[in-house]
């Protein structure tokens, strides 16, 4: 009986010892230029990808750490979801993106959201966001820490809804 309460202490010790030494991580990520409610003029994800090329919208990202130093690297996952009138038509993830704390834009390439928007375009045989009517979508970006890293923590997601007359 002993024992075991000094075995559950023990273990209650070590699982602290190794989340006070996890690293802490807070930020945001927001998409300059797309305010709630707006409709938007680009009616192709062509047109949209220009958008962002030429600064129309941008991805900022800023995070901040706990005892990490300037220069260390912390690597995220890139985590992209687009819906079509509330339905989920993609979710996409890309892993290990290294990132420096801090301030710092973030092009709309590290994301999959014209490529499920284009794919989704050319399934319909035209390249115009879907006809007829007004359409809605909605993407969500998202950087998550990598796992195997000891860190915890989140980034508040970013979103862009579209509706398109």
């Amino acid at each position: 009986m002993k024992t075991s309460k000094i075995t559950m202490v023990v273990m209650a010790l070590m699982l602290t010892t190794t989340f006070s030494f996890s690293q802490s991580v807070e930020g945001k990520l927001a998409i300059k230029g797309s305010a709630k409610g707006r409709t938007i003029k680009q009616k192709t994800p062509v047109a949209l990808f220009k958008a962002f090329k030429d600064g129309e919208y941008n991805i900022h990202f800023n995070f901040r750490t706990s005892d990490v130093k300037s220069d260390q690297i912390i690597l995220f996952d890139m985590k992209t979801i687009v819906k079509y009138n509330g339905k989920t038509i993609s979710e996409t993830s890309r892993d290990g993106w290294p990132w420096l704390p801090g301030d710092m834009f973030v092009p709309i390439e590290a994301f999959d959201a014209i490529p499920a928007l284009q794919k989704f375009t050319s399934n319909d045989g035209d390249q115009n966001l879907p006809p007829k009517g007004a359409r809605s979508f909605e993407i969500i970006l998202q950087l998550v820490p990598s796992k195997g890293q000891k860190i915890k923590g989140s980034i508040s997601p970013a979103t862009m809804k579209i509706t398109i007359e």
